[in-house]
This record gives structure tokens, sequence and C-alpha cells, in this order.
């Protein structure tokens, strides 16, 4: 009778070849930690082993988790070829199958509702933890984003491989709901344990951001720095949160450095990426500098990658650069997409998505009074469009900067109000109000 094997967390796996879970383990491990590059250790293992059920949907799950619509392809085909082999799957994986399936056709709030009940009959299931808890983030779960984790987090100890990847994600999840000193401590306990636990950074870093302590954010990506800076699919995001800290100590020349060196996508970066970088460059422009011709050359990129109605979050995004850059009939087109995708599973992320990036049009081209008219409703109601809190802040900014352009002193002071009242005041507010005053 053959052996069951089981990964690095005591799940079973429906193969007998164990050159196949060695890859399927080492991959797992670059997966948890966001390491590079796990597709490309798993690849050969299934070519070699192609009934091998657990290493196609660990490659689905890999490459959902890049939230590029143009992918969607791809990790269906992963999900197919498991299902073609499902007749020697375990429980376990059919149930993954049902997940990944709905997800990889375009429903990612039905692939994060199955998972969530696969997590409460596999709570030890990392893997599945890891993608069902990236899904919460895109589809704005905050709770979720703590809560799902905390389903797990019992049945897991500290003796346990991979823990400090389930204190990473919990980490996050506290940050998102607002508990900030239990998050750091998280953040920090599980960074001691897994040293590359990128994502465990970068939850530490989003409670620097949110609380307004850009020095302490600062001395905290660089002291982490050797375990996500390189050969990391988090050195983006985290270079970008480094940024976002020197532009809340006042150096936007060390944050548009950052943009140059680390945050500009190189020609195959993927969705998540390209955010990244118009997101600062946005940021920087509501800041005074003139980076019109950073604009022009991400646009170029943006255009090509554009895929639109699959994530409003990215169509937003794609919309903010290609009205940046100039190009308004493109943003226009763009925003038609987005009005398009009104079928979308996700109804309620289009409904917050498509004025938001309208009103970011609308900023770009100098109609400050419409910008203010679209984003204001939107700004305690921005949570379906997905993404964290920290990047949803470039929708607020957006309405101070407006409103200080539109000369509408109340609307800068009352922003700013809100913002001294749950963070430190941020150069930010206080640059609008000095616009306004003079």
């Amino acid at each position: 009778m053959a052996t069951t094997l089981r990964d690095a967390h005591g799940e079973a796996l429906s193969t007998t070849d164990r050159a196949s879970l060695a890859a399927y383990d080492q991959a797992l491990e670059l997966f948890h930690g966001y390491q590079l590059d796990p597709v490309a250790v798993l690849a050969p293992a299934l070519e070699r082993d192609p009934g091998f059920v657990s290493g196609h949907l660990l490659m689905a799950g890999m490459v959902l988790g890049a939230f590029d619509g143009s992918m969607y392809g791809m990790a269906k085909a992963c999900v197919d070829a498991a299902a073609a082999n499902a007749v020697n799957a375990n429980e376990r994986e059919k149930s993954l199958i049902g997940a990944l399936g709905a997800w990889s056709q375009g429903d990612m709030l039905r692939g994060n509702q199955l998972l969530g009940r696969h997590l409460v009959d596999h709570p030890r299931d990392l893997f599945a933890l890891q993608i069902a808890h990236a899904s919460d983030l895109f589809l704005g779960h905050s709770f979720m984003l703590r809560d799902r984790v905390a389903r797990s987090l019992a049945r897991w100890s500290a003796e346990d491989k991979g823990y400090g990847y389930v204190l990473g994600m919990y980490a996050f999840g506290l940050e998102e709901c607002n508990e900030y000193a239990r998050a750091e401590a998280m953040g920090r306990r599980a960074v001691e344990l897994q040293p590359r636990d990128s994502w465990a950074v970068h939850a530490v870093a989003h409670v620097c951001e949110m609380q307004g302590r850009a020095a302490d954010g600062i001395r905290w990506l660089k002291a982490t720095q050797h375990g996500w800076a390189a050969d990391c699919a988090m050195a983006v995001h985290n270079h970008w949160h480094l940024a976002l800290m020197h532009i809340g100590a006042g150096d936007v020349g060390a944050a548009l450095a950052l943009y140059d060196a680390a945050v500009t996508p190189v020609p195959e970066s993927v969705a998540l990426n390209l955010n990244d970088a118009s997101a600062l460059l946005w940021r920087l422009t509501l800041q005074g500098l003139d980076v019109s011709d950073r604009w022009q050359a991400l646009a170029a990129r943006r255009a090509v990658q554009a895929a639109w109605g699959c994530n409003a979050f990215n169509d937003m995004h794609t919309v903010m650069t290609l009205a940046a850059a100039g190009d308004a009939g493109a943003a226009d087109e763009g925003i038609a997409a987005m009005s398009k995708a009104q079928h979308h599973p996700d109804a309620h992320e289009w409904d917050v998505g498509r004025p938001a990036a309208s009103a970011l049009r609308a900023f770009a081209t100098g109609q400050y009074a419409r910008c203010i008219e679209l984003l204001l409703p939107l700004i305690d109601a921005s949570a379906p469009l997905g993404g964290s809190h920290a990047q949803r802040d470039l929708l607020h900014l957006t309405l101070i900067e407006a409103a200080s352009r539109a000369g509408d002193r109340s609307l800068v002071r009352a922003m700013g109000d809100e913002r001294a009242a749950r963070k430190v005041a941020t150069r930010a507010t206080a640059r609008a109000e000095a616009a306004v005053a003079a």
C-alpha cells in the first residue's frame, strides 16, 4: 500500500512521487514568504508528474494571487489540469478545485466564499489561508483579513513550521481593523520567527503609515530590507511603503529617487507593481512635483497591460495613469469599459471603482469641483474597491488637494480635522491648508 505523502504542514497530497513533494514544499515555502521564484521551482515537477493535483492547484493559486485579469486564462488551465485528474484527488484537493475554479473564471467573490468553507474543514491548509487572505484584501473584506486568520490560529503553535506566516497574516488583519498595538507586536514577532516574511514586514509598515510614524517606518523597513528588497514579489510594494514614509517625513526627493530606482516596474511587471508605481507618482504629483515625463513612460506600460473589467482596483489605477499622462480619451475609454462591468459578481467593487476613476480623471484635467462632487460620497464607503486603508488613502489625499485647488477652505479644514483625529496630522493636510489660506 502506498504511503500517503504530506506537505510541510501536514496536508495530504495525492501523489506518490517524493520528488514532486520536495518541489511542492520548496515552492510553497517561497510562496509563503513571497520569495522568487516558486513557479520556476514547481513547473518542472508538473512536467514530470502531470497528474500531481496539488501541484496544479498550487500553481493556480500563485497565478491568481497576482490579481491580474490577463492571467486568469493561465490559472484556469491549471485548475482544469487538476480537475482532469480529480479521480485521484483527496477531499481537500477536490474542495480547492471548486474554489479556485470559480475564481479563475472571474468570480473571485464565489471563490473566496468557497475558500472560507474549505478553511473551516482544513484550518491548517496554509496555502488556502494565504490566498483567501489575499482575496479578502482585494474584496475589501477588512474584518475577514483578521477573523479568517483567527479561525485557524488556534490550530497552530510556535513549534509548527509556518507559524510565523500565520502570525504575519494576522498582524495585517489586525492593522486593517485599526488594532495597531496588537498588529505591530504580532508583526514584529512574525519577523523574529521568519526574517524573510515580507508580508509581516509590510504589516508593521502599515501600522507606522496609519499612525503617521514616518521615522519609525523608515527605520523598520531599512532594518528588515535584507529579507525583502531583492528576489521578492513584495519588493516593489515595500519600497512603495518606504517612499510613502519619506513623503510623510517631508523628503519628496528621496521618494522620487525610490520611484526611479525601485518602484518603477520592469516591462514584465504585473498589475500590482504597476498600481504601486501609479499610486506613488500620483502622490508625488499631489505634492507639486512635475513628473510628466514619468507619467508618459508609465502610461505606455499600463496601456499594454490593461485587462479592463476584471478588477476595479486595477482599472482605477490605469485610468488614473492615462489621465495623468494627458490621454483623456484613453482614460474615458477605460471608464466606459468599467461601466460595462455591471455583470461582474463583485458589483459593489464597481460601484466605487467607476466614480473613483471618474474623479481622478476630473482632477487630472483640472475639474476640481467635479472631482470633489464624485469623491466626497466615496470617502467613507470605499472599502468595496479593495486594497488596504493605506492604498485607498490616495482618494482622501486627492480630495484634500482638489478642495485646496478649488479654494474650498471648509472642506480642507474638515478633512484635516478628520485625519488629525485618527492619526498624526499629515504634511499633505498642512500643505493644503496653507495653500487655501494663501
